[in-house]
């Protein structure tokens, strides 16, 4: 699979969507903004303040973002954690910073849900939320100790995440966390997005590049980047990706990159849709 370099001198590039024109909206967790790449040069979507870190375009046409709050290396000692909501004029909105009297203190991925509702990690708390359009919701699990961080959902519409920490890709199978991958402790899965057939296409860190999974949960591919990708979606058999030439956060540092890979697949998996 041919990947090719989109852009450098980022800051901490992260969590890619695809807009309803085409271009590409993705996260600057070090520079606290939405940046976009229109096929031809990047520049700037929305001012988010802060560390954004996930994506997602809502059915409403607006883009839901995670802040990660005050993270070093974004520049911004104001933010705090919470769900945004940018919308395509770039005004942006915090939609909440607490949930079920849960302070969220660094939501990181998030994907909507079969129910129209919107699922997310919280890495630093190492929780998992849903959100609801009237503002309510709930915790789902705790899980300390392994980083909860990438979130998606299968084709038969389970809860899936990754584990960096504990290098595995769980998901919630009759209401409790199983593994469906065990990683191998060189790799430190990130975001993820599962191609149309099943398989599941791996951000990983360590391992600088990305990892292609069956729908058994076995290691089929490595696409090597030489940097860590952070994570990836699908644009019909185009997947873009994006990594960072080193994992630290610094605001002085500008080794943020943006790639496309050309898949094997047929596309991605139809994102489930819902809006707040």
């Amino acid at each position: 699979m041919d990947a090719t370099l989109i852009a450098s001198n980022l800051g901490f590039p992260e969590g890619p969507v695809v807009v309803p024109d085409g271009n590409i909206v993705f996260c600057d967790g070090n520079t606290g903004e939405l940046l976009v790449w229109d096929g031809s040069a990047i520049a700037t979507f929305a001012l988010t303040g802060g560390s954004p870190w996930g994506a997602l375009l809502g059915s409403d046409g607006a883009v839901y973002v995670c802040q990660g709050g005050n993270v070093p290396g974004s520049g911004d000692t104001s933010a705090v954690g919470g769900i945004q909501r940018a919308l395509a004029d770039g005004s942006v909105e915090m939609v909440c910073t607490e949930l079920a009297g849960h302070e969220l203190v660094g939501p990181n991925d998030l994907a909507f849900g079969p129910d129209g509702r919107l699922w997310f990690t919280d890495s630093e708390a190492e929780r998992l939320f849903v959100l609801d359009a009237d503002g309510g919701g709930e915790m789902i699990v705790e899980l300390p100790g392994v980083y909860p961080n990438g979130i998606a959902f299968d084709a038969d519409h389970r809860l899936c995440w990754t584990e960096s920490r504990k290098h595995r890709v769980r998901r919630m199978d009759g209401g409790e966390p199983v593994t469906f991958c065990q990683l191998p402790d060189s790799h430190v899965p990130d975001g993820m997005a599962f191609a149309a057939d099943g398989r599941l296409f791996v951000c990983n860190t360590t391992a600088e590049g990305v990892t292609i999974l069956s729908p058994e949960g076995e290691i089929l591919e490595e696409i090597h980047l030489g940097e860590h990708a952070t994570n990836c979606i699908f644009d019909g058999p185009t997947l873009w990706v994006t990594a960072t030439k080193v994992p630290d956060i610094e605001a002085s540092q500008r080794t943020g990159t943006f790639w496309r890979i050309e898949t094997d697949a047929s596309g991605g998996l139809a994102l489930l849709q819902g809006h707040l």
